[in-house]
């Protein structure tokens, strides 16, 4: 069997930031930082960490967002912008990006995609407008507050969701609308088997005439042989 390879922590390793003998192979740390664009949190003591050939090291590139515009952020991605000039995406903006979820406006009524993770903000349950304003470009024009449509609710990543939503909110909102799913599918299926057997029977119905205009042509030809006979 393959020895797991073991990471040594930059952060909490040393004997004297911590007493922890809980110890992290490097392919998940790998798959954690690749999860949050190339960074991700030290799941021992929460420093941002990233794996750089083999190595967990610690991150420290912070600036300001080009997207949600805010600084200081851990940058998790640089680019070069369409026009010219840099771009950089702090993590959550790039989780943001990955799962784009829709969004109602508090001012209009509107829904609008946003590549930030605006759930974050909604405190006060997931039916509750954020604390945190994005710009609406529905209708408003203006800074206003949102909320998760329901039907993107279940996809907002497991245990990233306020705690005030409680544990297993997004997970109950998932199995509800998985039951919803599969009876609309059924209703849908329902409704095919009752348009066929109706096309049938208007088949059979339009069959009808044809059949008896059959029946009495071949009783008058019969007829006309007796009376030739």
């Amino acid at each position: 069997m393959e020895e797991t390879l073991l990471a040594a922590l930059p952060c909490c390793d040393n004997a004297t930031t911590t007493e922890s003998t809980t110890r992290f192979c490097l392919e998940c740390l790998r798959m954690n930082c690749e999860h949050g664009g190339g960074v991700a949190r030290c799941p021992r003591c929460r420093a941002w960490i990233s794996v750089e050939d083999d190595e967990v090291v610690a991150h420290d590139g912070t600036g300001r967002c080009s997207i949600c515009m805010q600084e200081p952020r851990v940058l998790v991605a640089r680019g070069r912008a369409p026009g010219g000039g840099s771009v950089a995406i702090c993590d959550a903006c790039w989780l943001g990006n990955q799962i784009a979820l829709r969004y109602e406006c508090q001012g209009c009524g509107g829904v609008q995609r946003i590549p930030h993770p605006m759930w974050r903000y909604q405190v006060d349950g997931p039916e509750s407008f954020g604390h945190t304003p994005w710009a609406c470009h529905v209708r408003c024009g203006t800074y206003t507050r949102w909320r998760v449509v329901p039907e993107d609710v279940a996809r907002v990543p497991h245990g990233d969701a306020p705690e005030s939503w409680g544990v297993d909110i997004v997970r109950q909102i998932r199995a509800r609308q998985g039951r919803e799913l599969r009876a609309a599918a059924l209703r849908e299926a329902g409704e095919r088997q009752m348009r066929e057997r109706q096309r049938v029977a208007r088949a059979a119905r339009a069959a009808e005439p044809a059949v008896e205009l059959h029946d009495a042509m071949a009783a008058e030809e019969e007829a006309g042989r007796c009376a030739v006979s």
